[in-house]
């Protein structure tokens, strides 16, 4: 009709306005549209991880308002952290050993850490040191740490108490046996084992930290020893002996032993814990 000269171009400006504005409230309308959805969408909240939720905050029927209501809370529970502090001594100590290539810096290793409860008895839960602060508190002497450990039974909640074990020096091979089969001569540590024809040997050790309630040997046994766990005080090296065999540990530690091995190769394959497993000889009666 424009084109014709059959409407005027006053006319013909009111009907291109009054198109814009109709095409302008379709978008707001649109827009409005999105929002809903969008605040619809709101109604539904979801977790942002998985865990465990605590008691409800808000009942049914409550108002609410974004991001004032708390509604409840939850934590995760398939790794949990724990966090420690060693002291300056002990910090200097782990950093002489990185110097000395003898044992990695905690900051490029994920070296082993073992965890035990109020409950436990030892530090049988494995894990991974996966943070050091970068500074000493002044205040406390102190740097932090953090361990990380997996929870895929849901055993540990936020909260608990914890003691934490690190390994406190390189790796080196060992032997795991009882505190009963070990004697003191003055000032040295021995075990008396039995050579092939059942004679008491002596045998200076080197001994270690305890693990799981068995004292570790650094030195002077190997796996293959006969040990003398019972009756220290009733035979003398070079004496023969009927031995009876019996198992240097019960089962139940035993297992637990091997479960934290497993756990340990979860992690660090190449790392071995050696452990007296093999039948020793006791002296009983």
């Amino acid at each position: 009709m424009a084109a014709q000269s059959a409407i005027s171009e006053e006319i013909l400006d009111n009907r291109r306005a009054q198109l814009q504005q109709a095409n302008a409230r379709i978008h707001s309308v649109a827009a409005a549209l999105d929002v809903a959805r969008l605040n619809r969408g709101y109604t539904r909240v979801e977790a942002p991880i998985s865990g465990r939720v605590s008691r409800a905050l808000i009942t049914k029927g409550n108002y609410v308002n974004a991001g004032q209501s708390l509604l409840t809370t939850i934590v995760s529970t398939d790794k949990v952290y724990a966090y420690f502090d060693a002291d300056e001594q002990t910090y200097l100590h782990y950093l002489k050993l990185a110097k000395e290539g003898s044992r990695a810096s905690a900051r490029d290793t994920e070296h082993p850490v073992f965890m035990g409860l109020a409950s436990d008895s030892g530090h049988p839960h494995a894990g991974v040191v996966n943070f050091m602060d970068n500074q000493i508190n002044p205040a406390t002497g102190t740097i932090r740490a953090r361990a990380v450990f997996n929870n895929d039974e849901g055993q540990f909640l936020p909260g608990l108490f914890a003691r934490i074990k690190l390994t406190g020096s390189a790796s080196y091979k060992g032997i795991l046996i009882e505190d009963k089969a070990i004697g003191t001569d003055l000032s040295n540590r021995f075990v008396l084992v039995l050579d092939d024809a059942n004679q008491v040997q002596y045998r200076a050790v080197e001994l270690g930290e305890k693990l799981q309630g068995l004292r570790i040997i650094k030195s002077g046994l190997t796996a293959s020893d006969k040990i003398v766990v019972n009756g220290l005080q009733r035979v003398r090296p070079g004496s023969e002996v009927n031995p009876q065999l019996v198992n240097m540990t019960s089962t139940q530690k035993l297992e637990q032993l091997q479960a934290m091995q497993a756990r340990l190769d979860a992690h660090f394959p190449d790392t071995q814990l050696a452990w007296q497993s093999r039948l020793t000889s006791e002296f009983g009666g």
